[in-house]
């Protein structure tokens, strides 16, 4: 197993309720790399984002992710292995009754960041890394759609991690701010992070190219071609 790699499954089938949804998945992920995850509704790239951060155990094969081994990962320490990872969600999961930098305040406190201080510079340092360093005292319901998923990106970002799983991150925003969204997850890939990320846009391969693995007939492929997208 390559040590270099952020993610890697080998000869992996994943489960959803029993039922085998993708078979013999092959995945290598590394540093600086943006991977798009395509498929049809139903065709497993829920069930691998969810096998990937731990909410789905994984049964057979081997796989890792950030230096940890999926198959000897614990319920109880599923959390160990979120801190070391971004998850961006398609409706955002905000705390709609704090504000901004109270939701921030939220994640560094259950991920044991003790000095005020130090909590009070992060939350800045990544509201300015999604241009909100002016909106922290909103609440989310005061805030646009698209501003509402990059308060969920500086989220995803507090804890500098080398790997962001995104799921739909554009799927509820209009065009214009989606393109917005996709400039900053690309921009975190140059700048050394790992992002895969599922949509159903295929429109945005070409404009922003990067990997694409489809989910397909039970099975993850990696495709050469954009004109292969179906």
């Amino acid at each position: 197993m390559d040590q270099a790699s952020l993610i890697s499954l080998s000869g992996a089938d994943l489960l959803q309720e029993e039922h085998v949804v993708l078979q013999g998945v092959e995945l290598e992920a590394r540093a600086s790399e943006f991977i798009y995850l395509i498929g049809r509704t139903g065709s497993g790239k829920s069930s691998l984002l969810k096998t990937l951060y731990g909410e789905l155990p994984l049964t057979s094969g081997t796989g890792s992710v950030c230096g940890v081994d999926l198959r000897k990962l614990k319920q109880k320490k599923v959390h160990l292995l979120r801190r070391k990872l971004g998850i961006v969600f398609q409706d955002f999961e905000l705390l709609t009754d704090r504000t901004a930098e109270d939701n921030l305040q939220f994640v560094l406190k259950v991920t044991d960041w003790k000095d005020a201080g130090k909590r009070e510079h992060r939350i800045a340092e990544v509201l300015q890394a999604v241009s909100l360093e002016n909106k922290g005292y909103k609440r989310p319901y005061e805030l646009s759609g698209g501003e509402r998923q990059r308060l969920s990106i500086a989220r995803a970002l507090l804890n500098s991690p080398e790997l962001i799983l995104a799921d739909e991150p554009t799927g509820n925003l209009d065009p214009e701010t989606a393109e917005g969204i996709l400039e900053l997850l690309h921009n975190l890939a140059r700048e050394g992070r790992c992002v895969l990320m599922a949509t159903h846009n295929h429109g945005i391969l070409e404009r922003h190219p990067g990997r694409v693995m489809r989910c397909a007939s039970g099975k993850l492929e990696e495709l050469t071609s954009y004109s292969s997208v179906q």
